[in-house]
């Protein structure tokens, strides 16, 4: 690999899984398959520490595939690189900052436009991000759209086996989605809170994702039939998406929103806000409801428990025919040799 004209930054290998990992690890696992490509990593002790390996992708990174292209598909990327791809989940850190952690802030909203400044082609995971970068002025480069994809694991018939935490089969409500203010979950539980106590005993609402320090938590108020799960495994959470009464996404904005995908190519019903993203990928395919309205919320919960919970294929079927990894792997790696001179 030492001839490979594209390195891939390995900042990411050994984090926990979430949206932006997922997408390093898919598209990564595609890129690496040609010989032009390869991924650099840090140490397994620079990994084991996230200062460590801020500093690695800040300056061993750089240096060492100066004569490369350097892709970075996360946050966790070095600020200067003279032919950088850099992916963008999106610009929140700089549009909504009340969001994060005063630190996180402080830290990452100066890194951003930086890399974005000094950026040979931006990648974006939905063309409303592309948008939002195109308007930000940060950047002069070309600006290409690969989105997220659900992994196959979603789509597969769940495993006949005991649902987890004593639920019926489509006797629950499920919300999946990290614990900070973004994703709205209080008005979400203040809606369901409205529901009948004889409602929410018999179909709970459990909330699924964990939390992380960069950002700043949202509180939850305890409301009767509210599950909160925590961080669940795949299997276990394709299991949940297939046999929920409905799946809900609140957020007041997203980069992209990879769990509502995953939850459409599971088979289930989707409630989602009314949001750009989320009408970009989903069309007219969920009941959709005002976040900012407790009411609205409330509607389309009922909406859920009220109509008839079979569902046909065409949301599965929108989602597959849109949204692969396959073909986003392919645009980022254009995107690369396009810096790099090299194609085909």
């Amino acid at each position: 690999m030492a001839d490979a004209a594209i390195a891939v930054n390995g900042a990411f290998v050994g984090q926990r899984v979430t949206g932006q990992q997922r997408y390093a690890r898919e598209i990564t696992d595609r890129l690496v398959q040609r010989d032009d490509v390869e991924l650099v990593v840090p140490s397994e002790a620079t990994r084991d520490s996230s200062l460590r390996s801020w500093l690695w992708a800040l300056g061993p990174l750089p240096l060492v595939t100066r004569r490369k292209t350097l892709l970075s598909l996360t946050s966790r990327a070095p600020l200067r690189h003279p032919r950088h791809v850099v992916v963008v989940h999106d610009l929140f850190v700089l549009t909504d900052p009340q969001w994060y952690s005063s630190r996180y802030v402080a830290t990452h909203a100066p890194a951003l436009r930086t890399t974005l400044r000094s950026a040979a082609h931006v990648v974006t995971v939905s063309q409303p991000v592309a948008d939002q970068v195109l308007a930000s002025g940060l950047t002069t480069a070309p600006v290409s759209v690969a989105p997220n994809a659900p992994s196959v694991v979603f789509g597969r018939d769940p495993a006949v086996r005991p649902l987890p935490l004593g639920l019926r089969e489509g006797e629950f409500l499920l919300v999946v989605g990290s614990l900070d203010p973004r994703k709205n979950l209080p008005t979400l539980l203040s809606a369901y809170a409205t529901l009948p106590p004889e409602v929410r005993r018999r179909v709970p609402l459990v909330v699924v994702g964990g939390s992380s320090a960069v950002y700043r938590q949202a509180r939850l108020d305890p409301v009767e039939g509210v599950v909160l799960a925590g961080y669940l495994d795949d299997e276990t959470l394709s299991s949940l998406y297939s046999r929920a009464r409905g799946v809900v996404f609140p957020s007041f904005a997203e980069g992209f929103g990879l769990p509502l995908v995953e939850a459409a190519l599971a088979g289930a019903r989707v409630a989602a806000s009314d949001i750009p993203v989320f009408r970009w990928i989903a069309g007219d395919h969920p009941v959709y409801f005002d976040p900012h309205e407790r009411d609205s919320v409330a509607d389309a919960l009922k909406v859920l428990l009220e109509e008839d919970p079979v569902v046909g294929t065409a949301f599965a079927e929108a989602v597959t025919s849109r949204f692969s990894w396959d073909s986003s792997a392919a645009v980022v790696g254009e995107a690369c040799r396009s810096v790099s001179g090299t194609h085909g």
